[in-house]
């Protein structure tokens, strides 16, 4: 879980933070103002001044608050005068809204408050569903309710353009003050306050409800609550049943509003749903007794919590916010449940875990045992973290000693419970570092100047005190209770709760670690060392390296079912073996040996527990194997992982140039080049491969996997048949594929062509484009005879192949293609071929070969650089660093290191499905050839909604079904979209002709595994890029990312050393982002939503977020996906199809044009249901992809005079959905 915040008041108004990450109360910055009562989500506070006006605090928040203002200016074509403002009678207004309904002059637009700020003027809109326009930005079309586009024509009548302009939220990290109700504040102030609605179901993301309580008693709602408006727009007064006089209220994060009244009876808001967040009507709850009232109320998704005023405390059972909305009976519960313990405040977290202040003893208190079993917990336990604050004149430096001395022996004081804790209070140094600055509806809090104030923190400490350093802080005891905490922002975890009940100090622990008998013991265990190494010499009386695993199971051999077998798994000191065994258990279906495996990947459905066994080079190439349970699928998955990486010697953390892939369901691997390139590797600096052709008959094709590059040389050793008369050596590149009517016609290239011809003694040269004979080269002796063994060696130079035959240069063929396209040696006629050696100044790969090893976690995508660090995003867009170590998911603990918790969640989706008939109108009865009435979103699926299951017991659902009202293309208020048939294109508001609708559910799933990796941050992500900036060891590394919103940012201060970095930079874009990358040479590229492409220009090494971007016209297609690096600029469009970005240069980064790469056949053909590409990945020389398929592809042919590769090597399928080899050199 990602840091969070537990906020506390004390008995002096001043109001402290508890970090989840800490172990001590911080106080905030003191802007003059007390506060009384505090609610909040996460990273936003409201609270109740001591004057009893309504504050906001806003923190926590990565990217900055931004709102965009539009106006589309319009104009009509007049016959005298053109295009003109002057419009008719029935025209929208000459500035409006999209829709034209609104007046939206430029001059009557106004920020909201005092607390924002423009970013820059009035600009232009440049773009048109992702093309350029010109620099006038206007669109033309016949009228205005029509369709726009960016070209005039001649019926054009009307044309529009859009104006944009941007303001900020600039009171982030201090107190702003909401307007109060009436011109003089003290008329009608208010007594509480509350935030929640976090998570109403269906609403727009980001809403939230604020709910308030005035001195007259008036309820009073806040409209307009976001994270794009976090002060809201005004105050709508909410009527209450006659007789009732609310004194407090809470609003749980479901939108659940529960209120106290003063003679201590509660009432309920029913109807709060996303079409009405302020609800309908209120609903009566009886107090827990008839001589109690209710004075404090809290409340959590599926729980309340109230205190009485003889401060008992209790727990009201049978709520379940999430139904809250349409249900009575959900919203209110069905019972109060007295607790133990004696409290003055409660409150509830979006978890439901609960935190309350002491009646007693004022401590902060937690319950303990909270989870969806059993909501009311199991005890009370109270916080032990002492508070923190600046050094002051009160704490000097010199004095922390006699502080911490102080702290070991601290008073105890009355408590709520029969256990009592320790106090702990601060002394601030500066009460009045921060000065309020009025304006109009709010109340800023603003750092004053140190010039002017002296009582201002020094230089050096100032900085959000939050955050800042513990050794800049000093700490205090002396009585000081508790009179508030809000525990609404923190997100905690029961199985991962925060360092804050530690019963012993720091100082307490360290005197404990000097203790002689600690000391004398770890001697002890020093001196055991040597003693212990002179017997690693003898060998061991007995081995114990051999052993035999056995189990049932279900197997499949490339056929349509699976059928029973027993697996046995055997190791015999350093190979091992997989025989699967008949169930009698005496016969062998098959059988293969551990080298074999390239990848051991979960294939799981819902249900039916499974592994895929990649063997490529046996048949069949993949072995399913169904187990009865998950965890016999995590055992035999776990002794798979264990021998392979033993065999392999890929014990401990992949190396820096290691190519990382996720699969679809979130497993993540990666494939380590170093014991390749250590076997591959000679003295020459070349890279060194042998083929033993020895009893192969021709006609043999040998891929080459590295192409002829210059440098490259080819040995080939053989025999000539004694009855030869025409010999074939070929250096083949791939097959261009023309497409023509939906089929493909197959045109053949041959790089070189060598053919002896003994009958006319000569050995013709040549070379075939696009199944095309060139000129023949027939110059030069026979250097072949019948009978007789042969060494040829074909060298590869800028220019021409170099041909030696008997270690004698026979000729030179200059290139006619380019040498890097040839990937496979043809060998043909009467001879027979003995050893070919292919020396490469390339590490040779053949994505066949590569072995996969599994590590723990779950993410939707994985991103690498050559410096060694490797950041992921799971399902969710969490962002999480890879902390160098391995192991953990499946593997548990077992041979890992440097692995923490990692959660995710992702949404299963069902369609709902129906046909509009004239008598009973829209009804899931559909025709005989409509599609399921459940189904997927194909319809080619049944999906029942009781019938879906989860895929694993990892999984755990953690929402009921719902109705999903964020579905592209818009739903009206009950979640549908109709069309006129179900394959048509669907839309939110139902037309004369559209006969079909549809609505999809979901519902949420998470999963709790283990993994080497380190959550980021609160901020959600939806890509990421790393490259460093040179070529330093601990070099800065750029980190550009796009948040969940679309936007661009750039990670400051991360390095090799410390691969989290520091702080977020926002970087301004016009339109919302969907992908990005950045390359070396300072390049960046980003693709928009709206499917045209972007470039950064203006990065170097000294504003590393560079100064603006360039709009780039996609080619033909929106664009969905983008990589850049040394190879160049690739991207993958909605078409299915890659791009390459042509004509790239310094002084015109963005290039000309673009050059397409469809998918072949030999793509289509790699994997089922393969119809184009998915993902592309480019590192400095080469490129790889994944195919919608699951199929991970690799370019060939990347070259200077043909940039663009010419044909593909195909790996493994294996459900691949991303991959990164930007580390790969």
């Amino acid at each position: 879980m990602p840091s969070s915040l537990l906020f506390g008041i004390n008995n002096e108004g001043r109001v402290h933070t508890l970090s989840t990450m800490g172990s001590m109360w911080r106080e905030m910055p003191y802007n003059g103002q007390e506060f009384k009562k505090l609610s909040g989500v996460p990273h936003f506070l409201w609270g109740l001044g001591g004057d009893h006006q309504i504050y906001v605090y806003v923190h926590g928040l990565d990217i900055p608050i931004r709102i965009r203002e539009e106006s589309y200016e319009n104009e009509r074509w007049l016959p005298i005068e053109g295009f003109s403002s002057r419009m008719l009678p029935t025209d929208r207004f000459h500035f409006s809204n999209i829709d034209g309904t609104l007046d939206r002059s430029i001059d009557k637009i106004r920020l909201p408050s005092m607390a924002w700020q423009w970013e820059g003027d009035w600009q232009l809109e440049l773009t048109l569903e992702g093309k350029p326009l010109d620099h006038n930005g206007w669109t033309y079309a016949v009228d205005f309710p029509a369709n726009f586009h960016s070209q005039k024509q001649w019926k054009s009548c009307v044309r529009r353009r859009l104006w944009v302009r941007t303001a900020k939220y600039c009171a982030m990290n201090s107190w702003c003050a909401i307007a109060p109700l009436h011109k003089d504040a003290t008329k009608e102030p208010f007594i509480d306050v509350s935030i929640g609605g976090q998570s109403v179901a269906g609403s727009e993301p980001g809403t939230m409800l604020v709910w308030a309580v005035t001195s007259h008693n008036r309820v009073m709602f806040r409209t307009n609550v976001s994270t794009k408006s976090p002060e809201g727009a005004r105050w709508n007064h909410i009527q209450v049943p006659p007789g009732c006089e609310v004194s407090q209220l809470s609003v749980g994060p479901t939108g659940l509003v529960w209120a106290a009244l003063l003679d201590g009876r509660a009432l309920v808001r029913l109807g709060v749903t996303r079409d009405n967040l302020q609800g309908v009507s209120w609903l009566e709850v009886r107090s827990p007794g008839d001589n109690l009232r209710i004075i404090q109320l809290s409340v959590g998704s599926y729980s309340v919590w109230a205190v009485t005023q003889d401060k008992q405390i209790w727990f009201r059972k049978g709520i379940k916010a999430e139904g809250a909305g349409v249900s009575e009976e959900l919203a209110a519960g069905s019972g109060w449940i007295e607790m133990v313990g004696r409290m003055l405040q409660v409150s509830v977290t979006s978890t439901d875990q609960v935190f309350a202040v002491g009646a007693d003893d004022r401590l902060i208190y937690h319950r303990t045992g909270i989870c969806q079993e059993d909501l009311t917990g199991k005890r009370w336990r109270a916080l032990r973290a002492p508070l923190q604050s600046r050094p002051s004149s009160m704490i000097e430096q010199s004095n922390l000693s006699e502080f911490d001395e102080q702290s070991r022996s601290a008073p105890l004081a009355p408590t709520s419970l029969p256990v009592g804790d320790c106090k702990y209070e601060i002394q601030p140094k500066n009460p009045k570092a921060w000065s309020p600055v009025h304006s109009v509806g709010s109340i800023v809090g603003t750092e004053v100047h140190p010039e002017t104030d002296e009582s201002v923190w020094s230089e050096s400490s100032r900085d959000s005190c939050i955050f800042a350093e513990d050794e800049e802080m000093g700490w205090a005891e002396y009585d000081a209770p508790w009179s508030w905490v809000e525990a609404g922002t923190c997100l905690l975890e029961p199985s991962q709760l925060p360092n804050w009940f530690s019963d012993s100090n720091c100082g307490a622990m360290q005197e404990e670690f000097e203790q002689p008998w600690r000391n004398r013991i770890l001697e002890d265990l020093k001196g055991r060392l040597p003693n212990q190494d002179k017997f690693t010499l003898y060998e061991p009386a007995i081995d114990t390296t051999s052993w035999i695993h056995k189990g049932e199971a279900r197997v499949n051999l490339g056929t349509s079912t699976f059928v029973d077998c027993i697996l046995q798994l055997e190791w015999i000191q350093t190979t091992g073996t997989l025989t699967i065994l008949n169930p009698d258990g005496a016969t062998t279906m098959h059988s293969f040996t551990l080298s074999d495996i390239t990848c051991v990947q979960l294939s799981s459905e819902p249900g039916s527990p499974r592994l895929s066994i990649h063997t490529p080079r046996n048949y069949p190439p993949v072995v399913n194997l169904q187990f009865s349970s998950d965890t016999l699928l995590e055992e035999w998955q776990t002794h798979f992982a264990t021998t392979c990486s033993k065999l392999r010697d890929l014990q401990g953390k992949p190396s820096d140039e290691s190519i990382w892939a996720v699969t679809t369901l979130g497993d993540i691997f990666v494939w380590d080049p170093s014991q390749l390139e250590s076997n591959q590797l000679r003295e020459d600096d070349l890279y060194l491969q042998k083929f033993d052709l020895s009893g192969k008959e021709c006609p043999i094709k040998v891929a080459l996997h590295v192409g002829c590059s210059p440098g490259t040389t080819l040995t080939l050793t053989g025999c000539v048949g004694d009855e030869a008369d025409r010999l074939g050596i070929n250096l083949e590149a791939p097959i261009t594929y023309k497409s023509k009517h939906k089929a493909f016609s197959e045109l053949e290239n041959v790089c070189l062509h060598l053919n002896p011809r003994f009958s006319e003694n000569v050995v013709i040269r040549n070379s075939m484009q696009e199944g095309k004979w060139d000129n023949e080269e027939r110059e030069g002796s026979m250097p072949f005879a019948r009978g007789q063994e042969f060494k040829l060696l074909i060298e590869s130079t800028e220019d021409a192949f170099n041909i030696y035959v008997n270690d004698e240069k026979f000729t030179s063929f200059r290139h006619r293609l380019p040498p890097s396209s040839a990937c496979i040696l043809y060998l043909w006629g009467k001879m027979q071929p003995f050893k070919l050696v292919i020396k490469s100044p390339m590490i040779i790969v053949d994505p066949l070969e590569l072995y996969w090893k599994q590590l723990g976690g779950h993410l939707r995508r994985v991103e690498t650089c050559n410096a060694g660090i490797t950041w992921g995003i799971g399902y969710d867009h969490t962002a999480w660093v890879y902390s160098g170590g391995w192991g953990g998911g499946f593997s548990g603990n077992l041979d890992s290191q440097n692995i923490y918790q990692l959660t995710d969640s992702q949404d299963y989706r069902v369609y709902e499905n129906q046909r509009w008939n004239p008598v009973t109108g829209y009804t899931a009865s559909g025709l005989p050839t409509d599609r399921h009435m459940w189904s997927d979103v194909t319809g080619r699926q049944k999906r029942l909604k009781d019938q879906v299951k989860l895929l694993s017991s990892r999984w755990q659902w953690v929402s009921d079904w719902m109705v999903d009202f964020h579905v592209p293309g818009g739903v009206d208020r009950e979640g549908w979209q109709y069309a006129v048939d179900f394959p048509a294109t669907y839309h939110a508001t139902k037309q004369f002709t559209d006969l079909v609708r549809r609505r999809r559910w979901y519902r949420r799933c998470a999963v709790a595994t283990t993994g080497p990796w380190q959550e980021l941050g609160h901020t959600k992500l939806l890509d990421v890029s790393l490259e460093p900036v040179n070529d330093d060891p601990d070099c800065t590394i750029a980190v550009w990312a796009l948040a969940s919103g679309g936007q661009a940012m750039f990670r400051a201060g991360t390095s090799r050393s410390n691969p989290l970095g520091h702080i977020w930079e926002h970087i301004t874009t016009d339109q919302p982002l969907s992908s990005i990358s950045c390359g070396p040479f300072n390049q960046v590229w980003a693709t928009g939503r709206k499917g045209c492409a972007y470039v950064r220009v203006g990065i170097r090494q000294d504003k590393l977020e560079g100064e603006r971007w360039i709009c780039v016209e996609p080619p033909g297609a929106q664009l969905k996906q983008i990589s850049v690096n040394s190879v160049g600029i690739w991207a993958v469009d909605a078409l299915g199809r890659i791009n390459v970005r042509k004509e790239v240069t310094s002084t015109f980064p963005e290039g000309t044009h673009w050059q397409n790469i469809i998918a072949d056949p030999p793509i289509i053909n790699s994997a089922p249901h393969t119809k184009g590409f998915k993902h592309v990945s480019a590192c400095k020389t080469e490129v790889w992809a994944v195919t919608d398929g699951g199929a991970v592809i690799r370019r060939l042919g990347i070259s200077l005079e043909n940039p663009a590769g010419s044909g593909w090597d195909i790996g493994i399928s294996g459900n691949w959905q991303y991959i990164s080899i930007r580390a790969f050199r």
